[in-house]
């Protein structure tokens, strides 16, 4: 029987990991949520059920764990407030789970990071995750560190908008990328458990443009798409200062959507059938 640790088992990502890791015979997990309302989410996933927060002691967290998966991070949503900076989640709160799973001596440690983390580290949000990929890449723990394109979950953004009927595109929208669903993140994920490669960078199945994706968006909620000049964004950007978390965002937006992001090949989940699929009723 493998003990598995999932940080970060609340969300969107995490919760298809336990879905799948969950129908193991061969597998016990525990799962890291930082409230009891993240617990309440996954009780049906295992009693072991870790709740602690960035302020916490997470002392204990790896005991008589084999592997630790980390989908730990801050939410890159416009729509949703961060209590906490990116550094203090991605980077701090990554590193008490690893200075854990050093101590009690964990055979392996999978982290999801981002694309990007390692050519911009500079940026708020792929900085703190290239630095905790530093602290892994020394620790001397067997590793996989995954670096996803972006996950389809992560545009929901631009589904709000086009609720009201606008999707934006910043620049010419001709960059391309290869953005997957978490279901095929979640699977690839348990194809590494034992062994990988110590780095990966992954997209889903098809390539487009950015121009492409927010057509079909708009196509979806009967919404237009508006071309926004890279100007205009920057300028967002720089005003957006009076909050460094949406300051981030947008920067880490910017940049995503002006540049090329082509992962692996990896799944079978296409952008279009998950718009078909997604519930604009949840959507505020």
């Amino acid at each position: 029987m493998k003990k598995i640790l999932i940080a970060g088992a609340s969300g969107v990502l995490g919760m298809e990991l336990c879905g799948l890791l969950s129908q193991d015979d061969g597998i016990e997990l525990r799962l890291q949520t930082s409230s009891s309302e993240g617990a309440e989410k996954l009780k049906n996933f295992s009693t072991d059920i870790f709740i602690a927060g960035n302020e916490d002691d997470f002392t204990g967290i790896a005991t008589d764990v084999d592997i630790v998966i980390s989908t730990l991070g801050n939410s890159v949503s416009l729509f949703t407030k961060n209590d906490s900076s990116f550094y203090q989640t991605d980077l701090h709160t990554n590193k008490k789970i690893l200075e854990d799973a050093e101590k009690n001596e964990v055979s392996r440690f999978i982290y999801v990071s981002i694309l990007g983390a390692e050519e911009n580290e500079k940026m708020n949000i792929p900085g703190s995750n290239r630095l905790f990929e530093k602290s892994l890449e020394s620790s001397g723990l067997d590793y996989t560190i995954i670096r996803p394109v972006g996950l389809f979950s992560g545009l929901h953004d631009l589904g709000i908008m086009a609720k009201r009927k606008l999707v934006p595109v910043i620049g010419d929208g001709k960059a391309k990328t290869n953005s997957m669903h978490q279901a095929d993140l979640a699977l690839f994920i348990t194809e590494v458990l034992e062994s990988g490669d110590k780095l990966i960078e992954i997209g889903g199945p098809e390539i487009h443009t950015r121009m492409e994706m927010a057509e079909m968006i708009a196509e979806r909620f009967d919404a237009k798409t508006l071309k926004v000049p890279e100007s205009i964004a920057e300028a967002g950007v720089v005003l957006s200062s009076f909050s460094e978390d949406i300051k981030h965002k947008l920067e880490n937006f910017k940049y995503i959507t002006t540049h090329e992001m082509i992962g692996k090949a990896y799944g079978t989940k296409t952008f279009k059938e998950y718009l078909e699929h997604i519930d604009e009723n949840e959507l505020p």
